[in-house]
C-alpha cells in the first residue's frame, strides 16, 4: 500500500538505502535535505510502500507563493523524489492524487497546487504535465538555475 506521512520533528527518518541519481538529486535536493529544513510554513513528507520510505517531499505556504504569482489559495509542492527503485511502476501518479487527496481533507480552501521545475528536466516537466499540471508559462530564476512553474487545480 502506497501512502504519505506528514514528517514529525521527533521522527528519526533514514535516507541511508535511499537511491537517486545525482542529476534527480540536482533537480530536486536530497530527501535528508527536504524533510530536514526548518521554516515557518514548511511541511514535510515521507512517501511510504508498505513501510519502506521511497520517496520524499514537501509542501510550502507563504513567501514562495509570490515568486510564482501564485494566489494565496495555493500551495507548493518542493522536491519531490522517488528511490530509483521505485520509478516506473506508476507510483509517481499514485502519490500525487493521495497527495490531492490528502490537501483537500486538511484544508478545503487550498485550491492549486504549485510547482517549479528546472528547464533543463525534461523528465519532471512531462512527468507533471501528463499528471494534470499545466505549464504557467512563467519562468524563475534562482541562483543560476531557471525554473519553469506549474500549477495544477483541485
Amino acid at each position: 500500500m502506497l501512502r504519505i506521512m506528514q514528517v514529525d520533528p521527533s521522527m528519526e527518518i533514514s535516507f541511508r538505502h535511499y537511491q537517486l541519481s545525482l542529476k534527480q538529486m540536482f533537480f530536486a535536493g536530497h530527501p535528508a535535505y527536504i524533510i530536514n529544513r526548518k521554516r515557518s510554513n514548511y511541511f514535510p513528507f515521507v512517501i511510504l510502500k508498505d513501510d519502506e520510505i521511497i520517496g520524499a517531499f514537501a509542501l510550502e505556504r507563504g513567501a514562495i507563493l509570490s515568486v510564482m504569482d501564485a494566489p494565496k489559495t495555493a500551495i507548493y509542492l518542493r522536491g519531490l523524489s522517488l528511490d530509483s527503485r521505485h520509478q516506473g511502476k506508476g507510483y509517481f501518479r499514485k502519490v500525487l492524487q493521495e497527495l490531492e487527496r490528502y490537501i483537500k481533507e486538511q484544508d478545503p480552501d487550498i485550491t492549486d497546487l504549485y510547482l517549479m521545475v528546472n528547464v533543463n528536466n525534461d523528465n519532471g516537466y512531462y512527468a507533471f504535465i501528463k499528471s494534470g499540471f499545466i505549464d504557467r508559462q512563467k519562468t524563475v530564476k534562482q541562483s543560476l538555475v531557471t525554473l519553469k512553474v506549474l500549477s495544477k487545480s483541485l
